[in-house]
């Protein structure tokens, strides 16, 4: 019996080597690093973990190298996460990232794609699509996404799309359009918005509504919009504890999201959970250090009233 999930996740399954500095080096200079971790990561597996963790039956589809950690595996089936469609390419390396943060918490990052690339040339894996409600289709190969975005839909499911920082160098106004034909939601931060505006030469933000039925638009540090044909939901942000780390608090929010979707939230209450999430994520080094229950999450939720 094929195992039923409510969110079916494709996209970049890596590990994270983060450094941090007091400051970015200026073009032809060198500056000093105080620290180097090595973290699990991924768009993709980051969103799956955590949405794993709050209870979501989650599917996660992403291409690894021979070199896959064993650890990595394990911990993605440990927190529940369906990983049938996780598979090695042969003769590839796993994606990596090496990412920089400032003391101001300020990021940049460079990205191995590895096996990730051999997608143009693979078939796409097609359980995540067919086991789930929700397809969710984040990082990788525009082509391959293409594709899925094809299948969910002909299979009539809820088609998202988050291409995150890649619309800015792996993305085309042709690729972006293609993808955005077959999809509901759109999730996106505002730089990543209005890269998509450009492409598909929007002017106003309410605009990419004649595309998707939902625009789900993080933030920062002014918390997150929801737009729709019928409303404008603003939401604010939850305090965290402390504040070590902001890698994956984007992929925590996506989580929380779909954790209130699962259990038929209105869609304020899921931006909150997703806000409530993030602040977890937040706390420690890399995205998949902190992985909070929905007790947990629901609790940090009811900050809201003292913010």
């Amino acid at each position: 019996m094929r195992k039923s999930n409510f969110l079916g996740v494709y996209g970049h399954t890596a590990l994270d080597v983060i450094y941090s500095s007091d400051k970015f080096p200026e073009p032809n200079s060198t500056v000093e690093l105080k620290s180097r971790k090595e973290h699990f990561g991924g768009t993709g597996a980051n969103l799956a973990r955590m949405a794993s963790s709050l209870g979501v039956s989650t599917a996660l589809s992403s291409h690894v190298g021979t070199d896959f950690p064993k650890e990595f595996m394990e911990a993605l089936r440990e927190s529940g996460v369906d990983t049938t469609d996780v598979v090695k390419v042969r003769g590839q390396r796993t994606p990596f990232i090496i990412m920089i943060s400032d003391k101001d918490h300020n990021q940049v990052g460079f990205v191995d794609q590895a096996a990730v690339l051999m997608q143009d040339t693979l078939p796409i894996r097609t359980h995540t699509v067919d086991s789930s409600k929700f397809v969710h289709i984040g990082t990788g190969r525009p082509s391959y996404m293409l594709k899925v975005a094809r299948r969910a839909k002909s299979r009539k499911k809820t088609v998202c799309f988050d291409p995150a920082q890649e619309i800015h160098y792996v993305y085309t106004p042709e690729t972006l359009k293609a993808i955005m034909e077959y999809c509901d939601i759109f999730f996106c931060n505002s730089a990543e918005l209005d890269r998509a505006k450009a492409y598909l030469n929007l002017k106003e933000d309410v605009e990419i509504l004649s595309y998707v039925n939902m625009v789900v638009n993080t933030r920062g540090g002014e918390g997150s919009r929801v737009m729709t044909e019928d409303d404008e939901i603003l939401v604010g942000t939850i305090q965290a504890d402390t504040v070590v780390d902001t890698t994956g608090a984007g992929d925590g929010y996506r989580a929380g999201f779909y954790a209130g979707l699962n259990r038929s939230l209105p869609f304020e209450e899921c931006a909150w959970v997703g806000a409530a999430t993030a602040s977890f994520v937040v706390e420690s080094v890399g995205a998949q250090n902190k992985m909070p229950t929905w007790d947990m999450v629901q609790r940090r939720a009811a900050r809201r009233k003292c913010v």
